[in-house]
């Protein structure tokens, strides 16, 4: 009851709707537009779920550094080389090569999944 007291007045933000855009984040030369929306179905039918930023899947649509290092999310699923305390809610972000970038980008500094030189040149001919 307070609380509708004080705030009486202050102008609340919208509440984001599905699709509209979070924010566009650069990451190495490459640019990712993030948009509200819903990981799952389920949580689009609950009526106590808003929009939340959904960033890229990078396990299905892989990208990679000029290096040739992957860009991967914190919150993504961890990979066969993951290094670090394991378990059922383990991510990237949990790995010993997971390299933080901006917001809940980042980078994987395993030496296994990281394209050699040889293999940059030949996605770049494909």
């Amino acid at each position: 009851m307070l609380t509708k007291v004080l705030m009486q007045g202050v102008e609340q933000p919208p509440t984001p709707k599905e699709g509209d855009l979070y924010k566009e984040v650069t990451i190495s030369g490459k640019t990712f537009r993030l948009l509200y929306g819903y990981y799952e179905s389920f949580e689009r039918e609950s009526s106590f779920n808003d929009p939340m930023p959904i960033y890229p899947d990078f396990i299905k649509e892989p990208h990679y550094t000029a290096e040739g290092i992957p860009i991967v999310t914190a919150m993504q699923n961890v990979c066969e080389f993951y290094n670090g305390k394991k378990d059922e809610d383990s991510s990237c972000a949990d790995c010993v090569f997971f390299q933080k970038g901006e917001e809940l980008f980042g980078f994987c500094e395993c030496p296994k999944n990281k394209y050699s030189n040889e293999e940059r040149s030949a996605r770049k001919n494909e």
